[in-house]
This record gives structure tokens, sequence and C-alpha cells, in this order.
């Protein structure tokens, strides 16, 4: 049934229909209780989180991504539920709450370890891709090599998918309208191009972060270019 509503044309619809009937709390409690709690965004009104959450999973529809994006879509903001609520609409360490309210509801459903291992990436690092613009090349390089984005590099964009769709599904925003991915693409690119043979690690990740700052200016430099 989770499979299927997340993989509908339009999931908005099933999952509200679900909310309806009482069938999500019953299923996933964890997702039901997003519905009331507020958020901070760009905007001066705090989103409902469940509601975002809805427009999401629609983001990812129109993504045509596949079951592991669409279920790590879902679970991205779950640890808010769990936020106390003197402190809303802040979510302060909503990522350690998520990862715990995830595992457990990996013990109730066979979650694919494809998507359960999506679905942890995106609780922790989904918000921290959403500040790429605000990094250096050092705390990028660092970033790249936390996510394991050469080891992993399908789930890499599968992570870059999903905070696309999310930044998509704020009220004015747009997925062409989103940087970070292709910032992190370049940043990634970059990474993978630097010859850290013989290098200790810190070295490496120096070099790596070099080549990172040399890459972004570069494209930088072009953007001040074809927009004078």
């Amino acid at each position: 049934l989770l499979a299927a509503s997340l993989m509908a044309p339009r999931p908005a619809e099933v999952f509200e229909a679900m909310r309806a009937s009482g069938v999500l709390k019953a299923l996933l409690p964890e997702v039901d209780a997003l519905f009331g709690v507020p958020a901070l965004c760009d905007r001066a009104e705090p989103v409902d989180v469940g509601r975002h959450q809805l427009r999401l999973l629609d983001e990812t529809a129109r993504a045509q991504a596949p079951l592991a994006v669409r279920f790590a879509a879902l679970m991205h903001k779950i640890g808010m539920a769990d936020t106390p609520t003197e402190i809303w609409p802040s979510h302060y360490k909503h990522e350690q709450r998520g990862q715990a309210l995830l595992a457990g509801l990996a013990q109730r459903f066979a979650v694919p370890e494809d998507a359960l291992a999506l679905g942890r990436l995106v609780i922790d690092a989904c918000d921290r891709v959403h500040r790429a613009n605000d990094l250096r090349a050092g705390p990028l390089a660092a970033l790249l090599e936390r996510l394991q984005a050469l080891e992993h590099p399908r789930r890499f964009e599968q992570l870059l998918c999903v905070c696309t769709c999310d930044y998509a599904a704020y009220p004015g925003h747009s997925a062409a309208e989103y940087p970070k991915a292709d910032r992190l693409r370049r940043a990634r690119d970059a990474y993978a191009g630097t010859d850290v043979t013989g290098l200790t690690s810190d070295a490496a990740l120096q070099a790596r972060a070099h080549s990172i700052a040399l890459a972004l200016r570069g494209a930088q430099a072009r953007g001040h270019a074809g927009g004078a």
C-alpha cells in the first residue's frame, strides 16, 4: 500500500484520502503527526510541515522519481513531529529524532535497502545541501566526503533530486530556480578530478578543496561574463 501510494501520479491526493479516512494515522503515525506542525521558510508565515510533505511528494512525481527517492522525501522531515512545541517553528536537532523514527518505521515495513539508506541520508543531509551556497570550498569538500559522493554517485544524485523537489515544494519556488544542486555537482566534479595519490587524508581534503575553489571561481567568472 505504501509503495503504491508513493508511486501514484498524484501521491498527495492519495495521502490526503488516507489521512481523511484515518488510514494514514494507523499506517504512518509519524507522517500523520506532521500536520499542524509549523516550520520556518523564507516567507513571513511558517509552513505546515504535513502540507509541505504532500507538495514535496507531488514534486517527486513530476520529476518521475523512483520509489527510493519518493520514500526518502516522505521521511525527510518526520523528526519535526517530535519537536517540543515550545520551540516551534524552529526544529532544533530534528535530524536525530527523524533517524530514530525511521529506524522504528523500518521495523514495521519491509523497506528496500536502497530506500532506507537514502532516507537516512536525506534526513541527515538535505538541510546541509540547502546551505551549499553559503559554504566555502573547504566545508564543501568535507560535505562531499561525508556524503560519499564518489563512492555512491547514484545515491548522491538522488539526494540532490530530493533537495530540488523539497525546494520546489515551498510557495513561490520552482525546481528550475534551485542553484544548490548544480553547485554541488561542480564541486563533486572538481573533487573527483583531483589527484590525491600519496597524500594523507587531511592533505587530500585540502587539495580537493583547492580544486573546488578554482572550479567555483571559474563558474562564477563565466556567469558574470555571460551577464555582461
